[in-house]
């Protein structure tokens, strides 16, 4: 079961990327993670947010980095 709030704190390499810590998130929450962040036409749905900025995927996390991570969801 994915949590909708969920505190993580994890060592990261020196020098990683966005998109590689969604990637290593996927792996600890696996498939209902991916199939909620990824979209196969698309690519990355989820909203990373540091200091109170959008980063993009392809930018360097800093180091004692605190992020939010906002992910899509639809309704009806």
């Amino acid at each position: 079961m994915l949590e909708i709030y969920d505190e993580l704190e994890m060592e990261l390499e020196e020098d990683l990327i966005v998109r590689s810590l969604l990637e290593k998130l996927i792996s600890i929450y696996g498939d209902n993670l991916k199939k909620l962040i990824i979209d196969p036409k698309k690519g990355y749905r989820a909203i990373v947010i540091g200091g109170g900025e959008v980063i993009k995927a392809n930018e360097k996390l800093k180091d004692k980095s605190e992020l939010t991570l906002l992910l899509p969801v639809a309704g009806g």
